[in-house]
């Protein structure tokens, strides 16, 4: 019961993530006017604004114009949803459930947006530099003590930050443009405030790792040219949520060392 309660306050935060998607980077107010069509600017009804049944009921089109809602709606709230739900099985009915619930509503609009428009709003950067930080103190995640647990958020906010304003002042230097942009280095800023400064570190190799693949495989599709710009958040994001189910680097690195070890001794060292 408790998971699906969450699944469903899930639902309703990506019907207001699809409002801060379409709005914030047009720097309208994500709370005035209220829901409309954007195709006959008529108010939307309450029973024409819950999140997937009224997709389905209405056949996405606008009961007034008839004109089509983009799938992306529904496919917002449906993920919003089970990103919550990923927390709930994660953390369970606790306190950290609801912060780290608002940190995957932060990553899902960030993404959405950085996707179309290549920016990331301050707004959610400073919103989860604040929360993390003042959530610290019962994020088990941290460490086992209330001194390890803010000592290791301050840290994070400094090393996820850091390492990418360190990695935008060299790339300016080498290349003679913006090597990173500063909404990735508040970003990582604030999610370091949530997990510590080992993960934020290890989120950033991963989210490094797949925005290089995707860089290459768009590059062979010459869907981009080598030059070409791509939005970095969305990658950052996915490898912010990643750690989140991984253990800490140290093991996980010694994990692969131990099937290297394994490898060699089995295909290589048995045929010399």
């Amino acid at each position: 019961m408790e998971g699906i309660l969450v699944f469903v306050l899930g639902l309703i935060f990506g019907s207001f993530a699809n409002v801060c998607i379409y709005r914030m980077p047009r720097n309208m107010s994500v709370v005035k006017p209220a829901s409309h069509c954007t195709g006959c600017n008529n108010s939307i009804k309450w029973y024409d604004n819950i999140p997937i049944l009224s997709y389905i009921f209405l056949r996405g089109k606008c009961r007034n114009c008839g004109s089509k809602i983009s799938l992306i709606y529904p496919s917002i709230e449906l993920l919003c949803g089970l990103l919550f739900l990923s927390m709930f099985f994660l953390f369970g009915f606790s306190y950290m459930l609801f912060p780290f619930c608002l940190l995957m509503f932060s990553l899902l609009v960030i993404t959405a947006i950085d996707f179309e428009f290549q920016i990331i709003p301050d707004e959610f950067s400073f919103m989860l530099m604040i929360v993390g930080i003042l959530t610290s103190f019962f994020n088990f995640m941290l460490g086992d003590t209330v001194f390890q647990r803010i000592l290791n958020s301050f840290i994070g906010f400094f090393a996820g930050g850091g390492s990418l304003f360190v990695i935008a002042v060299i790339g300016k230097w080498l290349f003679k443009k913006d090597a990173m942009g500063g909404g990735d280095i508040k970003l990582m800023a604030g999610v370091g405030a949530f997990i510590g400064w080992e993960k934020v570190l290890f989120a950033i190799f991963l989210g490094s790792l797949f925005g290089s693949i995707v860089g290459i495989f768009l590059i062979l599709l010459k869907k981009i040219i080598k030059k070409q710009e791509i939005a970095f958040g969305p990658y950052l994001a996915l490898g912010s949520y990643i750690v989140l189910f991984l253990p800490a680097p140290n093991v996980v690195l010694n994990y692969l060392m131990m099937l290297e070890e394994n490898f060699l001794v089995k295909y290589i060292f048995t045929n010399i």
